[in-house]
């Protein structure tokens, strides 16, 4: 009896040492992503996106960008499918390039203007914009764009 109960502990401590802690395991931390999207309306403050990334099809090439939802929501295309090199890309009214809701206000570039790619790599953008806008009280709209990820 005394071997049985002296084997049963001895068992007991071989499970115990060998089962993992939950707080030490070894789970991968993801890397975090570190892109931005940041616009300001009528040189005021600072505002960044809850979520940004960039986009394509046969339409073209674009960014979307949300804070809040559809609170505030850029749509920014600009031509040809897959069109992230460096340098400038026009947004031609023509073609709704350029659409930011603010709430229910729908503001809208009317002239040809320029959008500027200053990076890229492995499927990630930077860039930046200043537009006149047209639609409500904001007349100028400013971005800055890093490391948006392609989906």
């Amino acid at each position: 009896m005394k071997k049985l109960i002296l084997s049963t502990i001895s068992l007991l401590i071989l499970v115990t040492s060998c089962s993992k802690d939950a707080s030490t395991t070894n789970t991968p931390t993801p890397n975090p992503v570190s892109s931005s999207f940041t616009w300001t309306e009528n040189s005021g403050s600072t505002n960044t996106a809850d979520s940004a990334f960039w986009t394509t099809g046969t339409w073209g090439t674009g960014i979307r960008a949300y804070k809040g939802g559809m609170v505030n929501f850029f749509e920014i295309n600009w031509a040809t499918q897959d069109n992230i090199s460096v340098g400038t890309k026009v947004l031609d009214p023509a073609n709704f390039a350029f659409t930011f809701l603010k709430g229910s206000t729908t503001y809208t570039t009317t002239t040809s203007q320029n959008l500027s790619i200053t990076a890229n790599g492995s499927n990630k953008i930077d860039g930046n914009f200043n537009l006149t806008v047209a639609g409500g009280t904001i007349t100028n709209i400013s971005g800055t764009f890093t490391g948006l990820l392609k989906k």
